[in-house]
């Protein structure tokens, strides 16, 4: 028989959340009925929101690692009615994009201070014995979401960002947009530059887009080869360099 030594203790952990954009905190996103509210998607805003400046405690033991820990922290958050079904891939659901995305960065909080873990396979216990944090203290933890995931190119007020898991999507290769903090968004592909969604983007802003496109869609279609989990494009072909 083999006996297990681990040893488990009550860890209280106190969440904060922030959401960054534009270089900025931007956390207006988090406060319901504000004009940009979960303009990252309220499916994950909102469960977020509710566990800003709260507290639980989790009975743990002490082989636990810090990437376990941080999965614990999303599956806490998205568990039950806040892991809603993704709209885009049937059987995936609003826990699987956070964790394949990886879009919340986790912190820990010692004196006003932010510390980011290098690696996110040691024990946890080993990170909080150097911030001196003793296992019957509170931990603080914060957590930041960032509204410009995914952006690689800003202009004229006009943000252009590729999704991750895009390629399961859609066929097209495009870039979304996003005007002046919600004014507009839409979709254009990044082979013709023609627009694939959005009724609201005015002409002036449109022609920018366009010109965007057409000077930068080398990049574009690297990033989009590079971040999104789909079948690869044919850069040669898309740009006229080799034709089949």
């Amino acid at each position: 028989m083999i006996l297990d030594f681990k040893r488990r203790y009550f860890m209280k952990i106190h969440f904060t959340v922030h959401v960054y954009a534009e270089e900025k905190l931007y956390d207006e996103v988090l406060i319901p009925h504000s004009r940009n509210y979960g303009i990252v998607g309220k499916n994950i805003i909102a469960p977020l929101r509710k566990i800003n400046n709260s507290n639980v405690e989790w009975n743990i033991d002490d082989t636990l690692t810090v990437e376990e820990f941080y999965e614990k922290i999303d599956e806490y958050i998205y568990s039950g009615k806040n892991n809603m079904p993704d709209p885009y891939i049937e059987g995936k659901t609003t826990l699987d994009f956070v964790k394949e995305c990886k879009i919340l960065k986790k912190y820990i909080l010692k004196n006003g201070i932010r510390y980011s873990v290098r690696n996110e396979e040691k024990n946890l216990g080993f990170y909080l014995s150097r911030l001196s944090v003793e296992q019957n203290n509170t931990i603080n933890i914060q957590i930041l979401v960032s509204s410009d995931a995914g952006t690689v190119y800003r202009d004229h007020g006009i943000r252009f960002y590729i999704n991750c898991r895009e390629g399961t999507k859609h066929n097209e290769p495009h870039i979304h947009v996003d005007i002046r903090y919600g004014e507009a968004t839409g979709a254009f592909s990044l082979k013709t530059g023609q627009q694939l969604t959005g009724d609201k983007i005015g002409r002036k802003d449109k022609k920018i887009i366009e010109e965007t496109i057409s000077l930068h869609q080398s990049e574009f279609l690297q990033y989009w080869n590079e971040h999104t989990d789909g079948l690869d494009v044919d850069l040669n072909q898309v740009l006229g360099l080799i034709k089949y």
